[in-house]
């Protein structure tokens, strides 16, 4: 959709015709009576459409569509030439021109040209969400732009035709469940069940029944007789998820079935054969919680037959934008509105982010910017960030020793210094009010005073 407007001629009339031609359009318009002002507007602004004519002052049309072309590509150049000056026009669209116009011309001939760059505009985005859309598994898709993830998947799908088990390691919103739910749709057991375990969410007591199933009669409560987990996932995949959070009692059970392939129901002592392929996903140091006895080594030997690491978003940075445009995609359609635009700002605000909750982190970021905002183009200040954990662990690291209050004085005072004074960034930044920022710091100031 196109929504910012460039009009660059050095002829008042034309700008003033044009001008009033796009308000009809419903479009956000810049002016400029110089190739000069064009490309200083370009520079700073995020435009959609430019039309600009050959012949101006300073810097030429032509001057104009390099410089746009060289920064900018992507930018719909319409140019505006004399009648008879079809040499001048073919030079144009050579050098990237979507279209041109020969004066004089009429609004309707106007807008059924921008209906035409809209529409190719709506191409050139499909186009782009389709090339990050690299790998695209039944009802979801996995955008991988990096070589890493590209060179990551592809491992995958050669992982994904056996029946080995599978291990996932990677910090929380790395994506884990979603490489697991594609090893399972590459395989051949696709169309068998999938069956996922939260082993944090289950109680330890009845993990057991959960995972094995159990009879009827066979503890206090248990009136029917239940399938478990496993017989669930009978000739398909189980995954358990947060694996490390099995009770330690548990952990020999859960290695006699993979050994097995076989369990036994709470409250039997009849064996019920199954055909699984396990994978399991943490986000602790599996080696750590074996040294400190907690997870059992045999088991994690027998289900760590394929290990893989996702590295965290930040390690990854080609995939962050096309992840960010992908969830703008995503968000903009679920919520029925239309298709929001980053600025170059806003980009470069979420390239600089460590990104601690990774791409959980940047899809819940996105879907707030869409939900909440209802500017057309997404600006850096729309994008309200976390305090980066890291920075937050080192004021605390650095500072353990003092008072809460004291580590919350350092992070306020070094966070305004980083956003060169600015209060309402500052705030933005800290997750706070302006008016709570300001009052903290009218407390310092009268703490400095009185030592």
């Amino acid at each position: 959709m196109i929504r910012k407007v460039l009009i660059a001629d050095d002829e008042p009339l034309i700008r003033s015709f044009l001008s009033e031609s796009f308000k009809r359009l419903k479009k956000e318009i810049f002016l400029a009576k110089n190739g000069l002002d064009a490309i200083d507007i370009i520079d700073k602004e995020d435009i959609d459409l430019i039309i600009t004519d050959i012949k101006m002052p300073k810097k030429s049309g032509l001057e104009v569509l390099k410089h746009v072309k060289a920064k900018k590509p992507n930018t719909i150049v319409i140019v505006i030439t004399a009648f008879g000056k079809t040499n001048t026009a073919i030079e144009a669209l050579n050098l990237g021109a979507f279209n041109y116009l020969v004066k004089p011309f009429s609004f309707e001939t106007l807008k059924a040209i921008v209906a035409k760059a809209e529409h190719y505009q709506s191409l050139i985005s499909e186009n782009f969400y389709l090339k990050q859309r690299c790998y695209s598994s039944g009802s979801f898709d996995i955008v991988a732009v990096s070589t890493y993830m590209k060179n990551l998947l592809k491992n995958v799908e050669k992982i994904a035709i056996s029946s080995s088990s599978v291990f996932i390691s990677g910090e929380s919103g790395t994506g884990k469940e979603v490489i697991a739910k594609f090893i399972h749709e590459q395989s051949k057991r696709k169309n068998n069940p999938f069956i996922k375990v939260n082993c944090a969410a289950i109680s330890p007591t009845l993990l057991e029944s959960e995972f094995f199933g159990h009879e009827k009669g066979a503890f206090t409560g248990a009136t029917d007789q239940k399938k478990g987990r496993f017989e669930l996932a009978n000739s398909g995949s189980l995954l358990l998820d947060e694996i490390t959070e099995i009770p330690i009692n548990l952990q020999a059970k859960l290695l006699r079935a993979l050994q097995e392939q076989e369990v036994e129901r709470v409250g039997s002592t009849k064996p019920i054969k199954v055909d699984i392929r396990f994978i399991s996903i943490t986000n602790r140091d599996i080696q750590e919680e074996i040294k400190n006895n907690l997870f059992r080594e045999d088991l994690f030997y027998r289900l760590n037959v394929i290990p893989i690491n996702i590295l965290p978003l930040r390690k990854r940075k080609d995939d962050i934008l096309p992840l960010a445009n992908y969830f703008l995609q995503k968000f903009s359609s679920e919520n029925h509105k239309a298709l929001k635009k980053l600025t170059n700002k806003a980009m470069k605000k979420l390239l600089d982010y460590p990104w601690p909750g990774n791409v959980r982190e940047l899809a819940n970021i996105i879907e707030r910017t869409v939900v909440m905002d209802l500017s057309q183009t997404i600006q850096e200040e729309h994008i309200i960030l976390d305090v980066p954990k890291k920075d937050v662990i080192q004021e605390k690291d650095q500072y353990l020793d003092e008072k809460l209050s004291d580590v919350e004085k350092i992070l306020i005072l070094k966070t305004l210094e980083k956003q060169k004074y600015n209060r309402s960034k500052t705030a933005k930044i800290l997750g706070i009010s302006t008016r709570t920022l300001r009052n903290k710091l009218n407390l310092y100031n009268r703490e400095k005073t009185i030592n």
